[in-house]
């Protein structure tokens, strides 16, 4: 740090920063010095473009082929050899800039789990990145922000940090903003007026002025900056899907010496003209072009896609990693740990109730009734000053109250003026009240706003026609009857006294207000969907921490632990039958989770507070929320993340540190989604992702054996039809457009299902489950080899000169109708073909390439095609028609497919 800031008053640092401690910067100045800073702190490690290079040509058949190829050309073995290097370093070069905008993509999701910025621009309020914060910049922090710069404090209140001492390591420290320290400290841990960037705020909250940013705070001048590593867990099905790729890789590979000789040697006795080149290098192609490492980078693909769709949907969800969706797909049980979660505090203003009687209707309004607005218009600014970000329900009451006060038309401003909030005290779900200091005559006073009964018994006295007057026992119970009939109905109720700043004993009872408390349709909705995909929510409601939800109305049992304890039987009893558990701690929790897991079914965990760390980290994947915006327009990062004030709508972010735990990010409810309407949208997305890749997994089985069937059983007799060059066309081409066509397949899943279905077996059980398909690849394969043979023999055909171009086209046609198939099944859907452009632009696209080859003498020659006779342009379909009738009749034996879709 350049100047000692600790030592300077708050007044000095404004003066030197020229910034304004209450209004903060102008927007304009702080745009002007966002161009001048280096105020990255947080940085995740990306993945060097060679090291994708090494990743796609870590496939020992593709080194060897571009090898072969180039040492072919080098004794000038013609076009082919030429053809080969060509298409392979093509299909490297797609395959890379692919690859980096994949790898790219997922990384730049971890900003969205990075922490921001609360700050005040031109006296309103911004939720930024992080890494634009500036000098000069006013920062408000409270408990669970991650701190982005070094910052002198300015107020705080309560306030400790957990200080980033280097990158590993962390020391609890008390900070207070009026301390007064020697100017020739060193030590950054004695600086208790200054906040270090990278520390985390563990009680209080503060309000402060930035001092330093990036690599000129503390933490950045010693390291550089603070990484977050970035790890991409690779999803189960992704690592079968490879795992069967290496086994079939290397049984190819295998094969490749004795195919060559006995190509050679049955060429030999059969009089062809087959080169080991030739031979070698179709052999490499076929390895190759089936399930290379080559192809497996573009898996990830099946997951990427669905990840940017959720992104940049109205109701956006982030995911951290394509491992994530393992958690969203296997989940069988979803804890809500926050009650918020599922109704996100919204509460409708009932009716209002005094000390001197129920108000019905609206149609009076009393002294005591006037007076009771105020103070709840109090509570409602001051509620909105805390600025909530889920450590609580968020503008819990903010929507009764406002209903409630409009009613009366009020003059809000006024109201203001004659009760000015001089100070406030953070609620906490551990009080018993809510805190509000304010001064009227210039006498301070305590407003509570409280949820229980008991606090009415330590009232001594009564705000009755806005005069103060003794309450008694009856009066005192009077007031609690009250307060029972309301809480009987299922409402809350809020308590409004007052007290003495120095007498906390002696309090005046102002009034209450009943609010009720609803969860919305849609919510209703996400629920029972969230069943029908076989998850079981279940919530947590803890008299300790957690705010109660009236969950049980929409999904089934409850159950309170004292009656576990009273009954003797374990907490787990009847897991997955309960729907709420009321007075779990955490530690029970954990136990149903074990329970779970030993029962080899995932759990998923959606919590917005700080609430049972420990259950995070046991979950399979936890779930938690934000204000999801992102930079989409290269715009300034604070004009696209206007925070909304606290007090004026629902708070969307949660805690942030826990934010960066999560897996994956939803929104808060809201009218275009958020909530478990896009948890819900996450699982079936996830879901789709699994079925897309078991169904291209199942063509391009079919597609391997096809062109083993096509281009090597020839080579056996000594002649070749299709090469390595036809071979690469198919499967660095054809197949990725194919793997695009099932990536960005929308086709919702039915009504029942069972999500085990959608999944990759193991090669034996898919081998076992799709032998009819199997069975018809290789039959209509063969026959595009031996009926063309035979129908030479025969007039007006002539001898058949075209094996190359004729198998060529067949083998076109097989692949699309094995793609059909895999996608639609055997019943012809005609509108649904026309629909899907994936389909129709690589039907139409195969056609074109096929037409331009053998019409076009130029283009044809480097793929040693020549002009095909009509007769058998048009026969070439008929291996279609065989295939269609194979799988037509192994269908008919079959089982009905329940993973059709």
């Amino acid at each position: 740090m350049n100047e000692k800031w600790f030592a300077l008053s708050v007044k000095e640092t404004e003066s030197k920063l020229k910034t304004n401690a209450a209004t903060g910067l102008s927007r304009k100045v702080a745009r002007s010095r966002a161009l001048r800073s280096n105020s990255r702190i947080f940085y995740t490690k990306t993945k060097k473009p060679y090291r994708m290079l090494i990743d796609i040509l870590s496939d020992f058949a593709l080194i060897l082929l571009l090898i072969t190829a180039a040492s072919s050309i080098i004794f000038d073995e013609g076009h082919s050899p030429v053809m080969v290097l060509v298409l392979s370093v093509i299909s490297i070069i797609v395959s890379f800039l692919y690859y980096y905008r994949s790898q790219r993509t997922m990384e730049s999701m971890n900003t969205l789990f990075r922490p921001t910025a609360k700050v005040i621009r031109g006296g309103k309020l911004y939720r930024i990145d992080i890494d634009s914060l500036v000098v000069g910049d006013v920062i408000l922090l409270e408990r669970g922000d991650v701190v982005g710069c070094d910052a002198r404090i300015v107020t705080s209140d309560s306030l400790s940090v957990m200080m980033r001492v280097d990158l590993n390591k962390y020391e609890l420290l008390e900070k207070n903003a009026e301390c007064a320290l020697n100017d020739n400290e060193n030590n950054p841990k004695n600086m208790k007026n200054v906040l270090h960037a990278g520390s985390v705020i563990e009680t209080g909250s503060a309000r402060a002025i930035a001092v330093a940013t990036g690599r000129y705070t503390y933490i950045g001048a010693r390291t550089g900056g603070i990484s977050e590593p970035y790890n991409d867990n690779v999803p189960a099905e992704l690592k079968k899907l490879r795992g069967y790729c290496s086994k079939i890789n290397m049984f190819s590979m295998i094969c490749i010496l004795p195919f060559c000789m006995m190509s050679l040697l049955f060429g030999h006795l059969a009089d062809g003209d087959l080169t080991l080149s030739t031979a070698f290098l179709t052999a490499l192609a076929i390895t190759v072009s089936a399930m290379s490492q080559l192809v497996c980078t573009h898996f990830k693909f099946f997951f990427v896609y669905r990840i940017k769709k959720l992104l940049y949907s109205d109701a956006s969800v982030a995911i951290r990693t394509t491992g994530a969706f393992d958690g969203l797909v296997d989940m069988r049980y979803l804890f809500l740990l926050d009650g918020a979660s599922l109704t996100d505090g919204i509460l409708h203003f009932d009716r209002a109730f005094t000390a001197e009687g129920e108000i019905r209707n609206y149609n009076t309004v009393t002294a005591t009734g006037k007076e009771l607005f105020e103070y709840a218009l109090m509570y409602r600014n001051s509620d909105s000053r805390m600025l909530t970000v889920g450590t609580r329900e968020p503008d819990r009451f903010s929507k009764g109250l406002d209903e409630f006060l409009s009613l009366y038309n009020l003059d809000s401003a006024s109201v203001n003026i004659r009760r000015p909030i001089s100070s406030y005290v953070v609620g906490n779900s551990k009080g018993d009240s809510d805190k509000v200091f304010f001064s009227e005559e210039g006498v301070g006073k305590i407003l509570s706003v409280s949820h229980t009964s008991s606090i009415i018994s330590k009232c001594s006295c009564v705000n009755v026609g806005g005069q103060i007057k003794p309450l008694n026992s009856t009066g005192i119970d009077k007031i609690k009857h009250a307060w029972n009939r309301y809480v009987t109905k299922g409402k809350k109720v809020l308590i409004f006294t007052v007290t003495g700043r120095d007498d906390g004993e002696s309090r005046c009872f102002i009034g209450m207000i009943a609010l009720r408390e609803e969860t919305n349709a849609e919510t209703i909705k996400s629920l029972e969907f969230i069943k029908r995909l076989n998850v079981k929510p279940i919530s947590f409601v803890s008299n300790a921490a957690v705010p109660a939800i009236p969950v049980e109305a929409q999904v089934g049992d409850v159950a309170y632990k004292e009656d576990f304890l009273r009954e003797g039987v374990p907490l787990t009893y009847k897991f997955g039958e309960i729907s709420t558990y009321y007075g779990f701690d955490e530690e029970d929790i954990r136990t149903l989770i074990d329970f779970a897991h030993s029962k080899g079914e995932s759990v998923g965990v959606i919590g917005f507070s700080d609430y049972a760390p420990s259950v995070i980290q046991k979950s399979n994947v936890f779930i938690s929320c934000s204000d999801i915006s992102f930079n989409k327009n290269k715009k300034f990062y604070e004009e696209l993340k206007t925070l909304e004030v606290a007090g004026t709508g629902a708070s969307k972010s949660c805690v942030q540190t826990v934010k960066s735990e999560a897996d994956v990010l939803i929104q808060r409810p809201s009218a275009v989604g958020g909530g478990l309407i896009s948890l819900a949208n996450a699982i079936t997305q996830s879901i789709i992702a699994c079925r897309n890749l078991s169904a291209f997994f199942r063509y391009l089985i079919g597609a391997w054996l096809s062109r083993i069937c096509i281009a090597a059983l020839p080579m056996m007799l000594g002649y070749h039809t299709l090469d390595a060059r036809h071979l690469l066309l198919f499967g660095f081409i054809l197949d990725f457009f194919v793997l695009h066509m099932f990536a960005a397949d929308e086709t919702n899943l039915p009504s029942k299902f069972k999500a085990d279905n959608y999944r990759i077996k193991t090669l034996k059980e898919t081998v076992a489950s799709n032998i009819g398909f199997i069975i018809s690849v290789v039959i209509s394969s063969l026959s595009a080899i031996i009926v063309p043979k035979l129908v030479g023999l025969i007039e007006p055909f002539g001898r058949f000169e075209c094996m190359i171009e004729y198998s060529f086209i067949a083998t076109v046609w097989i692949h699309i109708a094995m793609l059909y198939y895999v996608r639609y099944g055997v019943t012809l859907k005609t509108s649904k073909i026309l629909k899907n452009k994936y389909f129709m632009g690589i039907f139409i696209g195969a056609v074109v390439f096929s037409v331009l080859v053998i019409w076009e003498n130029g283009i044809g020659a480097w793929f040693g095609f020549r002009r095909i006779p009509i007769q058998y342009l048009a026969m070439s379909v008929v291996h279609t028609l065989i295939f269609i009738l194979c799988v037509s009749i192994f269908k008919l034996t079959e089982k009905k497919d329940t993973a059709r879709y």
